[in-house]
């Protein structure tokens, strides 16, 4: 049995964080599993492996910084010198440096998380990131846009590289669907629209608090759902009080169990400027959903062309918290009004969503996973 290492920054909101906790979940029977974490201090997923946490939490001190690196690197050596690791697994790039730099004896895995075009890095991350691509034996990107973006932005060998997709385990989903909800403005029967993720600009919920704004004139009752938290709360909360609309949008902040508020809802939306593959969508469609999505640079329209959700085109990525609601923020709540009032449209993508999801699934996912690990 190979001895498998996988490192990440943080263990909180985040689709990687939840992602890596996912596979390290579908692998520890399989492997003998360990993680590694920079900073351990908020436990929001848990990964059911050992876990070592370095207490290098991030800084924004430069030589705070280095010193950290530093560390991280010669502990990771060490614990892979330790227990003898013959692969490791890490996603993010901070955590694939140090996974390639503290090479002992391993094979490195780095998994590539978004598009990295979108990303505003500065020469010194450009610099990390080409390090890490050369180095790594396997680069795995999460989408084939990510891989091709990739491709665009840097320097890579198309041998080392292999596509795979995020992985669901819907029976998990499924058994906490049903778990209590305590808010009982959630129960009602009206239209109730979810988003979760990151509140930050990549995701422009901006967007989607002026698209429910039209929404919950033709419905009253309707509830705008936003689970997640981030830089843009304050402002994003503000917007919903400009447009008077701050009683029927409930921010719920990050919730263990997102599952049991999909199942309650009707629609999930995404109006993200750019995505490297949703694992939000994921789940929503886990749990029954139609999905309205951005046609963003990104994973979206992999996992919804032709027939599995409607796709819009991408909105405005400058952010703007001002009354002003545009003609394409106006034509996505007719995607919405208009969906929910056609039921067997509605009831098509629901159904849609429940067949594209087993695509998902651990058990066509993993041993992909499986076959990289066993064969490098």
């Amino acid at each position: 049995m190979k001895n498998v290492l996988l490192i990440i920054q943080k263990l909180s909101n985040g689709g990687a964080e939840k992602a890596i906790t996912n596979l390290a979940n579908s692998l520890k029977n399989r492997y003998n599993l360990t993680m590694v974490v920079f900073d351990n201090s908020i436990k929001e997923y848990k990964p059911e492996v050992d876990i070592i946490d370095l207490k290098t939490p991030e800084s924004k001190n430069i030589l705070k910084k280095i010193h950290h690196f530093i560390i991280r690197i010669y502990k990771v050596k060490k614990i892979k010198k330790k227990l003898r690791i013959d692969c490791t697994i890490s996603f993010l790039p901070g955590p694939n440096i140090v996974n390639v730099l503290s090479r002992y004896k391993d094979k490195t895995i780095i998994s590539i998380r978004n598009i990295q075009s979108k990303l505003n890095k500065s020469k010194l991350r450009n610099l990390i990131n080409q390090i890490s691509f050369n180095k790594a034996d396997r680069i795995i990107p999460v989408s084939e846009m990510v891989y091709s973006d990739l491709k665009k932005t840097y320097s890579i060998n198309d041998k080392k590289v292999q596509v795979i997709y995020n992985l669901i385990n819907l029976e998990q989903v499924q058994k906490k669907t049903y778990e209590k909800i305590d808010e009982k403005e959630l129960l009602e029967n009206e239209l109730k629209i979810i988003n979760i993720g990151r509140l930050i600009p990549q995701k422009g919920q901006w967007h989607l608090i002026k698209i429910f704004k039209k929404i919950q004139e033709k419905y009253p009752k309707a509830k705008l759902i936003i689970l997640g938290r981030g830089d843009l709360e304050s402002e994003l909360k503000k917007l919903a009080k400009i447009l008077k609309i701050e009683k029927n949008v409930i921010f719920l902040g990050f919730k263990e169990n997102p599952y049991k508020y999909l199942y309650k809802s009707d629609i999930f939306i995404s109006t993200s400027n750019f995505e490297g593959m949703s694992n939000v969508i994921l789940e929503a469609m886990a749990c029954g959903l139609p999905i309205i999505a951005s046609d963003c640079l990104g994973g979206n329209r992999e996992i919804l062309y032709p027939d599995n959700g409607v796709l819009f085109p991408s909105l405005s990525e400058n952010i703007d918290f001002s009354d002003s609601i545009s003609n394409e923020e106006n034509e996505v709540a007719d995607l919405v009004i208009n969906l929910f009032e056609n039921k067997s449209k509605f009831e098509f993508y629901k159904i849609a969503s429940k067949n594209r999801i087993k695509d998902f699934s651990i058990e066509n996912i993993i041993e992909k996973w499986i076959s990289v690990i066993e064969e490098i």
